[in-house]
């Protein structure tokens, strides 16, 4: 095999694959990224057997062929070759050898044959839909912060719930103690499914989406028995689904709260990492909730820990209810805040350790329920 490439491009196809390759490969050959030359095209794939990548790039192919390539070694000499000259790969099929030459520089480097790379499967072809490619990823990252992060919880509540129906895609995650759900009503499809997206995979998607040229670009997704993929651009991403039942999330989505307070989210935000540093985890301090006192018109949030100090703020807020107080994990707030778009917020919540439900003013297609903690 013989192609020639140029800098950018033979880089941004690396970028696109390598962070797939395992860094501690069960099999030696998954430590390496498979490039292809056939005909007019050139492919480059990489898979860690859970999730896959492929994509393909322009260059001159004088004659066909494919190798399995060391990822990240590879990456590191492409990344430091002059931006002026094109880059040569030759490989040599009967020994695996590839050779890398670029004006004077030449690397020499052991590839591994391509029949023992794992097949990577093609796109799925039935059950997809389209989706601009903004708001999918907009969903993604509105709930995937809220999947669980403990090993001892179950599998399912460490994905996202995709649910397909009515020409909607609904996106729910929760750890048990807290759920966040968006909505996007903008896909082209009549399918109805469902599937439960591990969040490694779905971490992997967003940072692949984000290199898209166009943002408005509708990209399809395909939902198996199985796996899921995603096609856009010159790109298609696979990944296996997780097994189990999801719970039903609806029912713990409260229709009704005590207290209901208007909260503008920049401000919001600000006095909740404020306080945070003074309840979140430390080297001698378990993590602590941070306090949300609300009088008329008045948010005081606050916190104390025990040998490390304590803190509090005041925002204007519009509140008319009687005097409450509740308390929450640090983090369980600010992510969802970190995420919200528009101005104002509405804060529903309970005296009673019942959870909040905390919606974007204006936007019915974005809720988060959390559980308030004992003070």
């Amino acid at each position: 095999m013989k192609v020639i490439c140029a800098k950018e491009t033979l880089l941004k196809g690396i970028q696109i694959v390598s962070p797939v390759a395992s860094s501690r490969p069960a099999l030696p050959v998954l430590a390496n990224f498979l490039f292809e030359a056939k005909e007019d095209k050139i492919m480059l794939s990489s898979t860690d057997l859970e999730i896959a990548v492929k994509c393909y790039i322009k260059g001159e192919i004088i004659t066909e062929g494919g190798i399995t390539i060391p990822a990240r070694k590879f990456a590191d000499i492409v990344k430091e070759l002059s931006d002026e000259n094109s880059i040569e790969i030759h490989v040599d099929k009967s020994s695996s050898q590839i050779t890398i030459i670029s004006g004077a520089s030449r690397f020499n480097l052991s590839g591994i044959s391509r029949e023992e790379y794992p097949v990577i499967p093609d796109f799925l072809k039935d059950n997809n839909f389209s989706i601009k490619r903004d708001n999918f990823v907009s969903i993604l990252k509105k709930t995937v912060f809220a999947v669980s992060k403990e090993e001892t919880q179950k599998v399912v509540l460490k994905g996202l719930y995709f649910v397909v129906e009515e020409g909607k895609l609904k996106i729910v995650a929760t750890d048990g103690r807290r759920l966040a759900l968006a909505i996007s009503d903008d896909i082209d499809s009549s399918i109805k499914t469902t599937a439960i997206a591990a969040a490694k995979s779905v971490a992997e998607l967003i940072r692949l989406l984000g290199v898209a040229e166009s943002k408005d670009e509708m990209i399809k997704v395909a939902i198996s028995e199985n796996r899921y993929a995603v096609e856009f651009e010159d790109i298609t991403f696979i990944s296996t689904l997780l097994e189990g039942i999801y719970p039903n999330y609806q029912q713990v989505i409260p229709e009704k709260t005590d207290y209901m307070a208007k909260l503008n989210l920049k401000d919001t935000l600000t006095a909740v990492k404020q306080i945070s540093l003074l309840a979140e985890k430390s080297s001698n301090a378990t993590s602590q909730a941070i306090k949300f006192s609300f009088t008329k018109n008045t948010l005081k949030i606050s916190a104390a820990t025990a040998g490390v100090g304590s803190a509090q703020t005041e925002i204007k807020i519009d509140y008319d209810d009687d005097d409450a107080e509740v308390n929450f994990p640090p983090n369980h707030i600010r992510e969802f805040l970190q995420n919200v778009e528009t101005e104002f917020i509405n804060f529903g919540f309970s005296a009673t350790g019942k959870p909040a439900k905390i919606t974007p003013e204006k936007d019915e297609k974005y809720l988060y329920v959390v559980m308030p903690m004992r003070g």
